[in-house]
């Protein structure tokens, strides 16, 4: 199975798990048994060997043959040969839940074997034995201190094995290996004091300014929708079409944010939404991965991302609140989870004093603005459901669905490849569902699936009590 090809479909499958296999292959242009496939190696991935008897006997032949294919495999069982490329790739994905390929331990190997190793601040823990069945079990067992130490993962498989009874039989009793890999608490702990004391600092130093004297204003809200900036991307124009770095990405959100303002100019909007988030970082870890882990093209270390995200976003306000006073929605992506809100903690911090501008940065997924008859509700948009965003937003917000009249909510992270499968309005039981335009061009891979559209970037005037009266579009030549 082509590892490339994997990769894609990991991609995909960790944004939705219960994706199908022909919806997977659709995407990624195969055939839906090949998908089929991609799904078991995932689930590999995530769960480890089956249990069954059929794949405890294929396991037993693959690691007497590790260089059997699915066609030797399919005689030595009597199964079809789609039922042993399905197990081959099951294998192929718990045998890459650790470095370590993971065997089954042999009764040779001693009862109850505990290994435990410390680095640093991580420790990698491995028990084999028949006592032992849970995570739960196991922290008990090897008493982990779970003040000190938090599970980052664990992986749990099981085997039969026979020995000779008394009377000439075959027993099989099972044995279990659990391995555990946890992190110190301690570093999270003195992280979050770190975090805590910077930001009570910068709030104390924190300027005071002066509240800007405004002209008469009109009544209504301005909403900029800048979604998906993914700064740092790398992307080469002879491999995608288009070129985009870092000093490009400035450079499109800034003539985005004037021209936007600039055509809007005749509103003279009393308030101004600001969203920021939604994928604005187009990493989130030291190794130049998204938060769930995957590999992308970035041209930013963690520290100058962060660095030139904060000071972007503190003069995109700063010019917004010239304008009326500023509201900011922080909504944190899937690329960008964390650094999004250490971003929204800053700004809060930074404009604590600034009687003109207020930062919503709530730990919760979703987030709403209600502003007269209108109710917004803003979410990535890669966890939920479409069609179940206007139920939560009633549950998740009962007073303010009462006393609204106009409701609608704003999606990032399709950028414009979606448009294909989910309007850019839908309306769904008195609830229109947008999903924002982005001015993020493709990356390389992305460009390889033939995701490309348009660029663009939005903003929506909103009038108290008649709703969405204004769309301006900002399109880069």
């Amino acid at each position: 199975m082509d590892d490339e090809l994997y990769g894609r479909a990991r991609e995909l499958l960790r944004t939705d798990p219960e994706m199908g296999k022909k919806v997977l292959a659709a995407r990624l242009g195969i055939h839906p048994p090949m998908g089929r496939r991609l799904k078991e190696r995932f689930r590999g991935e995530r769960e480890g060997h089956r249990t069954d008897p059929l794949y405890q006997q294929f396991l037993g032949l693959k690691q007497q043959n590790p260089n059997w294919g699915s066609q030797r495999m399919a005689r030595a069982l009597n199964v079809k040969l789609d039922i042993a490329g399905l197990m081959l790739a099951r294998y192929a994905g718990a045998m890459s839940q650790t470095s370590t390929a993971s065997v089954p331990p042999s009764a040779s190997s001693g009862p109850n074997k505990l290994e435990d190793v410390v680095k640093d601040d991580h420790r990698d823990m491995s028990y084999r034995g028949d006592r032992i069945t849970n995570l739960e079990e196991f922290l008990v067992f090897a008493q982990v201190d779970t003040r000190l130490w938090e599970v980052e993962r664990h992986v749990i498989n099981k085997w039969e094995v026979g020995s000779a009874g008394p009377d000439g039989g075959v027993l099989t009793s099972p044995l279990f290996q659990i391995k555990v890999f946890l992190r110190r608490r301690l570093v999270q702990e003195k992280m979050e004091d770190l975090l805590t004391g910077m930001l009570q600092r910068f709030q104390q130093a924190a300027p005071v300014r002066q509240p800007v004297v405004y002209p008469p204003r009109g009544e209504g809200m301005l909403e900029l929708s800048l979604m998906d900036l993914h700064l740092g991307k790398i992307s080469w124009a002879p491999e995608t079409g288009r070129h985009y770095d870092p000093d490009t990405a400035e450079k499109m959100f800034w003539a985005a944010l004037e021209d936007l303002l600039a055509k809007a100019s005749g509103c003279r909007p009393e308030k101004i939404l600001f969203i920021a988030g939604n994928d604005f970082f187009n990493t989130d870890a030291l190794g130049r991965t998204t938060t769930a882990g995957t590999p992308q093209d970035d041209g930013l270390t963690w520290k100058q991302g962060f660095i030139r995200g904060r000071d972007l976003l503190v003069r995109a306000i700063e010019r917004l609140r010239q304008v009326a006073p500023v509201h900011v929605t922080c909504v944190n992506g899937n690329h960008d989870t964390a650094r999004v809100f250490y971003l929204g903690e800053v700004l809060s911090a930074w404009f604590g004093r600034t009687p003109d501008v207020s930062v919503d940065n709530s730990p919760t997924q979703r987030k709403y603005v209600h502003y007269g008859q209108n109710l917004i509700g803003y979410t990535h948009g890669n966890n939920e459901k479409h069609p179940s965003l206007p139920l939560l937003m009633a549950s998740e917000q009962p007073a303010a669905w009462a006393a609204s009249q106009h409701r609608e909510w704003h999606l990032g992270h399709w950028h414009i490849k979606r448009h294909k499968m989910f309007l850019p309005v839908e309306d769904q039981q008195g609830v229109l569902v947008r999903i924002v335009p982005s001015l993020c061009p493709a990356d390389a891979w992305h460009s390889s699936m033939g995701y490309s559209g348009k660029l663009a970037a939005e903003a929506y005037y909103w009038h108290p009590q008649d709703g969405c009266v204004a769309t301006f579009t900002h399109s880069p030549a």
